[in-house]
């Protein structure tokens, strides 16, 4: 009885090891190949086609954060207009109109329509082209100074801005449609208005100057698709 007993366990004994061994191989196997293509991604760069995931944050000629996904940025610096969701997009996609907008968190009105710019897009997709996932980038937007605006004291009224109080270096709240255009008037505006902040870059008896284009931007490749 005692032998039978003692071969019985053994039995057990080797079934469970058995098992054991069994689990431990589908452990390593799931782990090999997730190490491989870990180790592989880190070779994998963005190529035109690819989808890119870009954490970015948006600044003016003198540096200050206009527009950011980076919550470091948003609690360090602070931001003009709000935070947003990083990009998603593909290097070498084309868009079909001029105002690509996207939801921004902007204080106290919550989340809003903001208008980004198909050139500003382009030229984020463009210069992420050949970035690894982790890698970082300040991308130029050399089109931004010649984006401005002059706006009569009754135009900026219109906006519900008091002229007399408007000082070059305040930033300003603009409404634009797609066409693109500058709305003015609330009356006449179109369903589809996006925000956009811009700069009052200089003032007159009864002009104001603006900038709405931005200087450039810092872009990390959170991930490849």
């Amino acid at each position: 009885m005692a032998k039978q007993k003692s071969a019985k366990n053994n039995d057990e004994w080797t079934k469970t090891l058995t098992k054991v061994f069994v689990v431990f191989i589908l452990i390593s196997c799931v782990l090999g190949f997730t190490l491989t293509m870990g180790f592989f991604s880190i070779f994998k760069t963005a190529a035109d086609g690819s989808g890119i995931v870009v954490g970015y944050t948006i600044r003016d000629d003198s540096g200050v954060a206009v527009l950011s996904s980076d919550q470091t940025v948003v609690e360090n610096e602070g931001v003009v207009a709000g935070v947003s969701q990083p990009l998603q997009m593909v290097i070498g996609q084309n868009y079909s109109d001029f105002i690509v907008p996207i939801d921004v968190y902007m204080y106290p009105a919550g989340v809003t329509s903001y208008a980004l710019f198909e050139p500003e897009l382009t030229t984020i997709a463009d210069e992420s082209e050949g970035l690894r996932e982790g890698d970082t980038k300040t991308v130029l937007f050399p089109f931004g100074e010649t984006m401005t605006r002059e706006m009569t004291a009754e135009q900026y009224g219109l906006i519900g801005g008091n002229y007399s109080e408007a000082v070059t270096g305040m930033w300003i709240p603009l409404g634009f449609a797609p066409k693109p255009e500058v709305v003015l008037d609330n009356e006449t505006a179109p369903e589809t208005v996006s925000t956009r902040m811009a700069k009052i870059v200089a003032k007159d008896n009864n002009t104001l100057t603006v900038q709405y284009g931005y200087a450039s931007a810092d872009i990390t490749i959170i991930q490849l698709i």
